[in-house]
């Protein structure tokens, strides 16, 4: 009897996974799902062209040659013409003023170009979903090339040149457990994803 009561208990069970219902005394697991609606600000743009370029080597060589020429500048002030005091003046400014201006005008004008439309990024175990008006685009873990934050910004890196901002007001109180997702499922060289 005992035998045909464990046979019964295993056809129940087997039906009810092949219906597509959780066999008795296990728990449903809930898939992890996080969705943020996202309209990038020129803010937004020119946070993340600083971090970009001038967290690297060539940011901090740029940087150098601008506090290099100042201090040419001053160190040889009267050993040199007016003209080379204008150049050594211009290459101080270059990199330390010039380009953080040019990335401020071409962030906001790269808001009114390309970031009108509001976007919604959809994270869960499956993937990565991108949708914009009616257009959408699925995105595999996989493809994750690295993680970063900022002070305001998680920057989600799919190749050295194309990634997604999200800001960390939208993720809000789900910082947490949407670091714990993204530290799950990515495997990229360099996750660095701090409140």
């Amino acid at each position: 009897m005992v035998m045909w009561q464990q046979i019964q208990l295993f056809c129940k069970r087997l039906a009810q996974k092949t219906n597509g219902t959780r066999p008795l005394g296990e728990k449903e697991e809930e898939m992890e799902k996080y969705e943020f609606k996202i309209k990038t600000t020129a803010n937004d743009l020119f946070e993340f062209m600083m971090v970009h370029n001038y967290k690297c080597l060539r940011g901090v060589l740029s940087v150098a040659f601008s506090l290099a020429a100042l201090i040419g500048m001053i160190v040889f002030w009267g050993q040199t013409s007016s003209l080379q005091k204008i150049c050594l003046g211009i290459f101080a400014l270059m990199f330390t003023v010039i380009t953080p201006v040019e990335y401020k005008v071409r962030a906001k004008r790269q808001e009114k170009k390309t970031f009108e439309t509001e976007y919604t990024y959809i994270f869960d175990e499956s993937g990565i979903v991108v949708k914009a008006n009616e257009l959408s685009n699925e995105l595999s873990w996989d493809e994750v090339y690295k993680v970063i934050s900022t002070k305001n910004l998680v920057v989600i890196y799919f190749s050295p040149v194309r990634a997604f901002i999200l800001p960390k007001k939208t993720i809000g109180n789900n910082f947490a457990e949407f670091k714990k997702l993204m530290e799950k499922k990515t495997n990229c060289y360099r996750f660095k994803m701090e409140e």
